[in-house]
């Protein structure tokens, strides 16, 4: 039965890493014979980000668009990030400081923060950022140039993931490959497909219209989601908008997290919220990490026998779905020969985002990472 899955996972993730290809595109080229440029608002949400906020608001402030605003809402900031953020406001127009107001009952942090931001803009799209991403000054004109080229109600992009620790270098193009290995995005963006609730968005780079934010509820429908920008995804499907993803890693960066412990906590925080909280989900992304990322590669190190060649078939299939998302994504390619250590260890994180869930022990930023009042 096993060598079965294994024959048949082989060729089910090679066909959805082929979709997945086709699918996330970079935005072309461009276009400069065009005149006219929406407004755009850059709405970034800030919580004890000064050691980051510095290079986000420097590309922010060079884009090369005639008409956008800058918006950063101080998320009640226990560090300098507000007096970072005026630094650089003293000697631009376009850029505003907004004072995050106290968490009302039933809100999760980011959600309220990006509320608040969204409640103050004045454009006619609205760019969601993180402060730990910078990005390039052709940003704002090729997303929109895609957005309306595919007639798109919201875009979101793969930004480039920078990773300098041995931990970030493991974890990130895993978490990376379980979103894209799995399941033929498409499928998901059709709000009439039963796969709609898998329909996502990066939080990192979340680019919509504001009279389609303003229609659906916005985040005010994610108020309560610790992984909200995936649950925002599906909210914007749900609601009957056309949702298009693409890869911005030639112009948009992030770097997640600096050290191993942010990336232990910042994905504890977030695994088993991102399955619903739901343990029959988890169960299942844990047989995907175990059984699918690192038993094939042992089963192949320990040489011939009844499961020998299914094994060393998902391997080779699993290997090479993870080098093509290296080469498109620029993720670190010296991590994909080590895909199973990094499977290993997600799991392990993933276990213990379950226990920071059920033993209410999570914390993020000094906030209970529990969900409701």
């Amino acid at each position: 039965m096993l060598a079965w899955y294994w024959w048949l996972l082989s060729a089910w993730m090679a066909y959805c890493a082929y979709e997945n290809t086709r699918l996330f595109v970079r935005p072309p080229a461009l276009d400069t014979r065009r005149k006219r440029w929406p407004k755009v608002s850059i709405l970034i949400p800030a919580r004890n980000e000064e050691h980051r906020i510095g290079p986000c608001l420097e590309g922010m402030l060079r884009m090369d668009h005639p008409s956008y605003e800058v918006l950063v809402l101080d998320d009640r900031s226990t560090d300098r990030t507000a007096n970072v953020v005026r630094s650089f406001a003293k000697n631009n127009g376009r850029l505003r400081l907004l004072k995050g107001k106290e968490l009302p009952a039933g809100w999760i942090g980011k959600p309220w923060a990006c509320a608040q931001l969204a409640k103050a803009a004045k454009g006619e799209w609205l760019f969601f950022t993180d402060a730990d991403t910078w990005h390039l000054p052709e940003t704002l004109k090729r997303t929109l140039q895609m957005a309306e080229g595919k007639g798109a109600d919201a875009l979101s992009l793969f930004t480039k993931q920078e990773t300098q620790t041995w931990m970030e270098a493991l974890v990130i193009p895993v978490m990376a490959n379980t979103l894209l290995a799995f399941l033929p995005a498409r499928w998901a963006l059709d709000p009439r497909s039963p796969f709609k609730r898998f329909a996502g968005m990066s939080g990192q780079f979340i680019f919509i219209k504001k009279k389609v934010y303003e229609a659906f509820g916005g985040h005010g429908t994610v108020k309560d989601e610790i992984v909200e920008d995936l649950n925002f995804g599906r909210r914007v499907v749900g609601a009957g908008h056309r949702l298009v993803l693409g890869d911005g890693s030639d112009f948009s960066f992030c770097r997640m997290y600096t050290t191993p412990r942010e990336v232990w906590e910042g994905f504890s925080k977030n695994f088993f919220p991102a399955v619903g909280f739901n343990l029959f989900f988890f169960l299942i992304a844990q047989m995907v990490l175990l059984l699918d990322g690192v038993a094939p590669f042992v089963v192949a190190v320990m040489g011939p026998g009844p499961l020998f060649h299914p094994a060393v078939a998902l391997c080779l299939t699993v290997l090479s779905i993870r080098w093509l998302q290296a080469v498109k994504y620029r993720f670190h390619k010296g991590s994909v020969l080590l895909h199973p250590l990094g499977c290993l260890l997600f799991s392990v994180i993933g276990f213990n985002s379950a226990w920071w869930s059920w033993s209410g022990k999570g914390h993020w930023k000094g906030r209970s990472l529990k969900r409701g009042p």
